[in-house]
């Protein structure tokens, strides 16, 4: 009987305690699941390819009619040296058309054969006031509008260029917002950008994430980011192709010593700057997390974390601008350097990171191979410039493969450099037309700037160097390039064009006006009015141009391209004899005290190019708009912006609309 009471009691119990087992298990709490870090970084970049997707579907349809022209897919890739030389149609008469070409950049002794006028010849078309600014040489157009009465009929346009106008064209309103600047360098749509990816990487870092519990995170995020990094850095930049620009489209990223073209929002290397603080902002963040957290773990894995730390804080730290500024060869070589040791370092560190890192590095070998497929080992002849504190080089046995406006990155071998100087390498823009008549090739202008040019400069003036037919000295150069250019944009299928240059910055004018006149003698050109300003410091910097700037209006007075060249300059000349090469100037070309007034001067381009095509050519149709370039410091490209803002909305969509491109140097 008792025994049968223990049995039921015990069943009792073991009934109880099981109900109340299972309704514990019933009430207890679920295993939260771990949060995926890779699957977010991941999802991260593939919303990063598709804010990249989207500009190059806003670039594809200029890069269709670009590339719809069968020359442009030849051009601006590879230089190369053509024995058919284009002849210039513009030739006067067939004993002189050895001596002048609107292609030849005459010697600094050559002679000048035009009929001369003064230059204080002012005249206001628009008949108003009775200012003294001369600004434009109307008085003088009409003589050579007479004279050609006289002779040979112009090249009449056989096949101009498709104009496919920029989004800046069809949506003014929205560009002209994203354009507006909020500080010096710094439009709206680069602010609106940075945000985007800024923003974009913060959620990547702190959603669901305490970065100092979860420091994985943090070095996720930046070795997410490791191929943006390189493939920016690099300069045959796949993204670049994409969109439509090159790697050097930046406001103030460029040595003084470079000019290259800038588009308004998509800047390359403005973007690997950002990419690159937030990874190094990222790698602090893991590495003092881990520090806090874990204290000082001695496993390798650690210690290659603490290296790969190490490095990019001196990467960091040797990259900004006072570095840039002050010893630029620093910068490079610690850039190189600790970029190879923080990634090695990081990959034995994290080896989840090896995808990344091996998309990475596919595109620096990328970049390496095709920049030694496009370097060229040759010879150029140097020539001073004492007027314009520049360099003159010519390399002859490159004549063609380039666009207006691109640059070249050039080595001098020579002892004359320097212990070092031959390792350094320095961007120009090149000066010549590509596919020129004449022998002098590819010319570049450099600037007494720096250590590096003024031992350019010394060793051109060097006469024991120096040849017989005054060519100057004979270097070996490593020309690599080209790079950079205008992008999709076709500066032939504008109708008017105006270029404004700062000293130096005359250098990406003269290629791109030299390739208008050259287009206009082949007819594949619709441009019908070029004005060139250029601001210089004293007018005796206008003499060593001025036989070139004579025969680019000689070839206009035969053209359907009309040019105008306005010169200022801004300082009280030191004495008289400043003018004594300039006392007189050829029709079409003035020389003015004082800033130039760009609003004027782009008002006249204006209304030249809404008048109806005449002479033949009214088969081109209505106006396909204006290019305005500039390329010098950073205030000579935003007084452009505000003369181009100022334009009334009206006369903009008159002409086909205005677009700026932009050639800012300096640091």
């Amino acid at each position: 009987m008792s025994g049968h009471a223990f049995s039921s009691s015990a069943k009792a119990s073991a009934s109880v305690n099981s109900s109340s087992s299972a309704g514990a298990a019933a009430h207890a709490p679920r295993p939260v699941a771990k949060f995926n870090n890779s699957e977010l970084v991941f999802h991260i970049d593939i919303i990063l390819l598709g804010i990249l997707a989207l500009f190059f579907l806003f670039a594809l349809p200029g890069a269709i009619a670009r590339f719809s022209q069968g020359s442009e897919w030849f051009e601006g890739i590879f230089f190369r040296k053509i024995t058919s030389r284009v002849q210039n149609t513009l030739t006067r008469s067939a004993s002189s058309s050895s001596s002048s070409s609107s292609s030849r950049l005459p010697r600094l002794d050559s002679p000048v054969a035009i009929t001369l006028v003064r230059a204080d010849e002012n005249y206001n078309e628009k008949g108003a006031t009775g200012s003294n600014e001369s600004f434009d040489s109307f008085s003088a157009r009409e003589d050579v509008t007479r004279q050609r009465s006289t002779k040979r009929l112009p090249v009449q346009p056989q096949n101009p260029p498709t104009h496919m106008p920029a989004w800046s064209t069809m949506l003014p309103s929205v560009h002209r917002f994203l354009g507006y600047s909020v500080r010096p360098g710094y439009s709206v749509g680069k602010a609106l950008l940075l945000l985007v990816y800024s923003g974009l990487m913060l959620y990547a870092g702190l959603y669901k994430s305490n970065p100092f519990k979860n420091p994985v995170r943090a070095g996720m995020v930046y070795g997410s980011q490791l191929p943006f990094i390189m493939v920016l850095a690099t300069k045959n930049n796949v993204i670049g192709w994409l969109v439509g620009c090159g790697y050097e489209k930046v406001d103030l990223v460029l040595l003084s010593e470079a000019e290259v073209l800038n588009v308004p929002i998509v800047q390359l290397n403005y973007l690997h700057r950002l990419v690159g603080r937030f990874a190094i902002l990222a790698v602090n963040v893991h590495g003092i997390a881990y520090r806090v957290v874990l204290g000082t773990p001695g496993e390798t894995q650690y210690q290659m974390g603490f290296i790969g730390l190490i490095a990019a804080d001196v990467l960091f730290l040797l990259s900004t601008s006072i570095v840039r500024q002050v010893c630029y060869p620093l910068f490079y070589v610690s850039h190189f350097f600790m970029g190879q040791v923080f990634v090695l370092a990081f990959v034995m560190h994290m080896p989840w990171s090896m995808p990344y890192v091996l998309a990475a590095g596919t595109f620096i070998m990328f970049d390496r191979i095709l920049r030694m497929i496009r370097s060229r080992f040759t010879t150029a002849h140097l020539r001073a410039l004492p007027e314009l504190g520049m360099t003159r080089i010519e390399v002859p046995t490159i004549n063609a493969g380039w666009r207006a406006g691109q640059h070249v990155r050039i080595k001098v071998f020579s002892f004359g450099m320097g212990w070092f100087g031959w390792a350094e390498a320095h961007p120009f823009t090149i000066a010549s037309v590509s596919k020129g008549a004449s022998d002098e090739g590819l010319v570049l202008m450099c600037k007494k700037a720096g250590d590096w040019t003024s031992k350019l400069y010394e060793l051109a003036k060097r006469e024991d160097k120096g040849e017989a037919n005054g060519l100057g000295p004979r270097v070996r150069v490593l020309i690599d390039g080209p790079y950079g250019g205008p992008g999709h944009s076709i500066m032939s299928s504008f109708s008017g064009a105006m270029f404004v240059a700062g000293g130096s910055g005359i250098t990406y004018a003269l290629g791109a006006v030299r390739e208008l006149m050259q287009r206009a003698s082949e007819g594949r050109t619709r441009v019908k009015v070029i004005e060139l300003v250029w601001s210089i410091p004293d007018p005796a910097s206008l003499a060593p141009l001025l036989p070139l700037f004579t025969n680019l209006l000689k070839d206009s007075e035969e053209s359907y391209t009309m040019l105008r060249i306005s010169v200022s300059y801004t300082r009280a000349p030191s004495s008289p004899e400043a003018f004594a090469a300039v006392q007189t100037l050829p029709p079409g070309l003035t020389l003015s005290a004082g800033r130039p007034k760009l609003g004027k001067i782009l008002d006249s381009v204006v209304d030249h190019t809404s008048s109806p095509y005449g002479g033949g050519r009214e088969n081109l149709g209505p106006a396909s708009g204006i290019v305005a370039g500039v390329c010098g410091p950073l205030s000579l490209g935003e007084e452009l912006a505000k003369a181009v803002r100022n334009i009334p909305s009206e006369r903009a969509k008159a002409v086909g609309g205005i677009e700026v491109h932009q050639e800012i140097f300096g640091w």
